[in-house]
């Protein structure tokens, strides 16, 4: 076993999803050994697991979550592409962002997104790092807990999955707690003498379905994507991307309300957001499969950054943070996670201990600010913490006006809604004197006038009483 300033020797990721293998692909830098144990069974087919029954609903993953990925796994983009994935062109430019009850400007965010299915991200993930030198993964494995003690983990222990119950102890200079948003550093922590993380929630018992439909080439004007924010008047909305399989995969989201779950519900529900895209694509098309259905109770934080963590374990991914799916940041947050632990991890077992849980918050701190911000003005969305001020609330709504119109503004909401900028960002002085002077006349960085009429027209003739066009009157809506 390495000592605490040496580089790591033996590391143990206990969970063999998105955020396990990245962080196993950041480690074999600098350990000697990863071994990655899953405890589903695993095959070489590109099919979902039975602990991500998530995966067939609609994922994206944004341009802070390629470049982590790529710089973890160098040409991992082309790998997606050539199995059919969409990366083609800037992010403000690939596909259609209605934030806030209206369609921003088209924009140059300096990076671009993959439309991919999760389930093929995942498996090419796999296949990649699996291919390391000196990582191993094992599948069928569960992890049941810790040793060590309250300063030092020193291993985990382990069982095979429909076994006869038999634990074995494997020992890790460093164990990667990647086993998602149930939480088990809070038993795992506390049975070694460690005290557990104090956790955050915001309750948004948020309900959304998916379905996929054929693909044409004209849909959306050649566009990859369609995302339509709920907003405090209309607390629906619903998100459309391109998949490798020639299919559109739709997921329509509501918070508070059930969600339909036949192709004529679909159909309605879609006439009932912001956006007139879903119920364009949906309108001439049956749906391949009947909709599933997913349920999502509650954003959850874990602050390990305020703990006196032992040496020898890191958490990533949903262990420390699970936001709301709507906003699709998970798999990216999982990836900037990553990449800072790789980065810990040179300097040794001290470094990932104190300097990483830091890091991690103010990667965290961006997504969840945004969330919370965002969802606390839905209906029946409620968290112990407070809001930003109402001043910035107030300003972020101003912001998202301006964006409809203004390309600078829309590029710097953008960034900060795909985790490229902190939210500070779009306080600067640059972006602050678009988004409150007064405009004069026909701005000229409007979006694509053609376009956004053709939406709006589509929209009034399928639901006349739908809010949201682009060049809709104000309203006091946040996202």
């Amino acid at each position: 076993m390495s000592t605490t300033s040496a580089p790591l020797g033996t590391v143990v990721v206990a969970g063999g999803s998105i955020a396990g293998l990245l962080s196993a692909a950041a480690l074999a830098k600098t350990a000697d050994r990863v071994v990655v144990l899953e405890r589903d069974p695993v095959s070489d087919a590109c099919v979902g697991r039975p602990g991500t029954p998530q995966a067939i609903h609609t994922h994206g993953l944004l341009p802070s979550g390629r470049d982590a990925m790529e710089g973890l796994l160098p040409g991992f983009t082309r790998d997606l592409v050539a199995a059919g994935g969409l990366s083609e062109g800037d992010a403000g430019r690939m596909g259609r962002w209605w934030i806030g009850g209206g369609l921003v400007a088209e924009c140059e965010i300096g990076g671009a997104g993959v439309a991919v299915s999760r389930v093929l991200l995942e498996h090419t993930l796999r296949t990649r790092v699996a291919a390391l030198p000196r990582v191993e993964l094992r599948s069928g494995v569960e992890v049941a807990g810790l040793t060590g003690t309250a300063s030092r983990v020193t291993g985990v222990v382990v069982r095979q999955r429909g076994g006869d119950g038999t634990e074995v102890q494997m020992t890790a200079d460093l164990v990667v707690d990647a086993t998602g948003r149930s939480g088990r550093a809070s038993r795992w922590l506390p049975a070694i003498g460690a005290a557990a993380p104090a956790e955050e929630r915001i309750l948004v018992g948020v309900r959304y379905v998916t379905t996929h439909v054929t693909a044409q080439p004209s849909d959306l004007g050649g566009q990859a994507f369609s995302i339509s924010a709920a907003t405090p008047t209309v607390p629906r909305g619903a998100v459309a991307i391109r998949q490798e399989d020639a299919t559109w995969t739709v997921t329509l989201f509501a918070y508070g309300e059930e969600s339909p779950l036949d192709a004529d519900g679909l159909r309605q529900a879609a006439t009932r957001i912001v956006s007139p895209d879903v119920a364009d694509l949906l309108r001439d098309r049956e749906p391949l499969h009947d909709p599933d259905e997913y349920r999502f109770p509650d954003c959850r934080r874990r602050r390990f950054d305020r703990l006196d963590l032992p040496l020898g374990y890191a958490a990533v991914g949903d262990a420390v943070c699970s936001l709301d799916p709507t906003f699709g940041q998970g798999m990216s947050l999982a990836a900037l996670e990553a990449r800072a632990l790789g980065r810990a991890a040179t300097s040794g077992p001290i470094a990932v201990r104190d300097r990483y849980p830091r890091e991690v918050s103010r990667i965290v701190d961006t997504a969840w600010t945004l969330v919370r911000d965002a969802d606390l003005e839905l209906p029946g969305v409620s968290a112990a913490e407070r809001p930003s001020p109402a001043l910035i609330g107030w300003y972020v709504r101003r912001l998202q006006r301006v964006a409809r119109r203004d390309r600078v503004v829309a590029a710097a909401l953008l960034r900060v809604t795909s985790l490229f900028a902190r939210p500070e960002s779009l306080m600067t002085v640059p972006v602050a004197w678009r988004v409150l002077r007064r405009p004069r006349g026909r701005d000229p960085q409007v979006r694509n006038r053609a376009t956004a009429a053709s939406c709006s027209a589509r929209s009034q003739s399928a639901a006349p009483t739908r809010r949201g066009s682009v060049d809709a009157p104000v309203r006091s809506e946040s996202r």
